[in-house]
């Protein structure tokens, strides 16, 4: 079973994590100001590649944005390939700079 965590530092969220049979599988840097969640470092584990969990998380990061009326920078090369690439499902969400 997969599940997704939100961590907090003392500025507010620092990162997600998504965990699959008890242990974590992925995680992504974010910073979270007024108005702006700037999505960053993405790390899925070697073994785990390939098996959506990069997917996941950006889903994640982009449900929490849309129910927190946030706009997504794209700072992590995999997010912004993902926006590139799927358009029709990231385009209302992401920041225009």
């Amino acid at each position: 079973m997969e599940k997704i965590e939100i961590h907090k530092g003392q500025k507010g969220i620092s990162f997600f994590s998504l965990h699959a049979d008890g242990q974590e599988v992925g995680r992504m840097l974010v910073t979270v100001t007024p108005d702006i969640l700037e999505a960053g470092y993405t790390s899925v584990g070697f073994a785990q590649r390939k098996s959506g969990y990069g997917k996941k998380l950006v889903d994640a990061v982009v449900d929490y944005a849309r129910r927190n009326n946030l706009k997504v920078i794209a700072k992590c090369g995999f997010v912004a390939m993902m926006f590139n690439k799927y358009p029709e499902t990231y385009g209302d969400i992401r920041a225009r700079m």
